[in-house]
């Protein structure tokens, strides 16, 4: 009877033990205890990014001295916003946007010079960047070259010349068109790889955005940062301890685009440390781009749309705030191209502003678009009702060579 009872005392503790044993399937017979769960559920957390909530700033109108020269530009491209998608925003809002109660503005027009069977395309986002930043109208995919793909000064090697510091960021990758506008010679936009080499080497003091793959996936590119004698950083921590001390500075915050769901670092984030480390004696071009405003027009996303507006108009706001304080400051906020084709009913109400007031199919369109002006020098840029792309670059080398003669 002892031996029968020891057996079955011993069956029952095998299957005790087998049951507590993982599987051949988990690859591993280390489970992890309860308390080592509890402090990797704890790391995790601690890594994880913080998720900024979106909300509209409060309406205001800043005192920015005009009578000036002008040292520094700040340039604010909504990339797709309209004049539609602004209202659209403020409906919803249920009060003006701060970059509506700038004090000057006129109207852009915005073509490129890309024409098939005779008929003018809608430009991109590379032609109007380009137009922008070199005062020079091309086709579309091109970035800082003529239409016959000879390479025109960019507004960052204008600057530069003149002794700035310059500085770009952005939501998207940081080679995508616009901020590659600002700077590069390329005839295909999609080269990203030898775009983002091209961006360091031209030693402009601050790059803030997404594409961390175009630096981890091309060693030409890493070596390219060490010797142009870039910091590289990759996260939000990094960005808040850096200072002047550490010199030029590229940050590549997520692998791709920085979309709706990373907000952090937000574009205001992104800003305010750009201008703590360029202010400086001689002046520095800083642009700074709401990229996603388009992404998600492309998709008829509306509310998305308009979260992205929130965090562009915010970053307006700051950045006229900061102005106010620096006299000398010129700042520009307007757009490369409207997205959408976006329609508003008659006296719309924040239901009516929905996914059916796109009419594009989610495309480009050649609408003009708003340029709003603040600051140092900013009545000379809306003198006029209508102005053209090109007049924004011839204005802004105008007003920075009399500034730094």
């Amino acid at each position: 009877m002892k031996k029968l009872l020891s057996a079955l005392i011993a069956i029952a503790m095998l299957c005790s033990f087998t049951a507590c044993t993982p599987s051949q399937g988990n690859g591993s017979s280390d489970a992890p205890s309860a308390s080592q769960i509890e402090v990797q559920t704890e790391t995790q957390a601690a890594e994880e990014p913080e998720v900024e909530k979106l909300e509209w700033v409060d309406f205001a109108q800043y005192s920015l001295e005009e009578d000036v020269p002008a040292k520094n530009i700040i340039l604010l491209i909504g990339d797709g916003m309209g004049k539609n998608i602004i209202k659209a925003s403020e409906v919803v809002k249920g009060d003006k946007l701060v970059m509506s109660g700038m004090p000057h503005s006129t109207t852009v027009t915005t073509y490129s010079q890309s024409v098939t069977d005779g008929k003018a395309e809608y430009t991109d986002s590379a032609a109007s960047a380009t137009a922008i930043s070199t005062g020079v109208k091309t086709t579309n995919e091109a970035l800082g070259v003529d239409p016959d793909g000879e390479d025109v000064e960019t507004i960052c090697e204008f600057a530069q010349k003149l002794g700035m510091k310059t500085g770009l960021v952005a939501r998207q990758i940081m080679c995508h068109a616009t901020p590659a506008g600002m700077v590069i010679h390329n005839t295909s936009r999609g080269s990203y790889p030898k775009i983002m080499l091209d961006m360091v080497r031209s030693d402009v003091d601050v790059m803030f955005g997404g594409g961390s793959q175009y630096y981890s996936e091309y060693t030409k590119i890493q070596s390219a940062v060490q010797e142009h004698k870039y910091k590289y950083i990759t996260t939000g921590n990094e960005l808040k301890s850096l200072s002047t001390a550490d010199g030029k500075v590229l940050g590549l915050f997520s692998y791709d685009n920085m979309g709706a769901a990373d907000m952090s670092p937000s574009l205001m984030k992104m800003t305010t440390k750009s201008l703590e480390l360029l202010d400086n004696d001689k002046g520095f071009f800083l642009m700074v781009e709401g990229s996603n405003i388009d992404s998600y027009e492309h998709k008829s996303d509306m509310e998305t749309v308009l979260g992205q507006m929130q965090g562009f108009d915010e970053t307006v706001d700051y950045v006229l705030k900061w102005a106010q304080e620096h006299p000398g400051t010129l700042v520009i906020v307007t757009a490369d191209h409207e997205t959408g084709g976006v329609q508003l009913p008659e006296n719309p109400k924040p239901e009516d502003i929905n996914n059916t007031c796109f009419t594009s199919d989610g495309k480009h369109t050649n609408a003009d678009v708003p340029l709003m002006a603040s600051g140092a020098q900013s009545a000379g840029l809306c003198e006029k009702e209508l102005i053209d792309n090109t007049d924004i670059a011839k204005y802004m080398r105008k007003v920075l060579s009399e500034s730094h003669k």
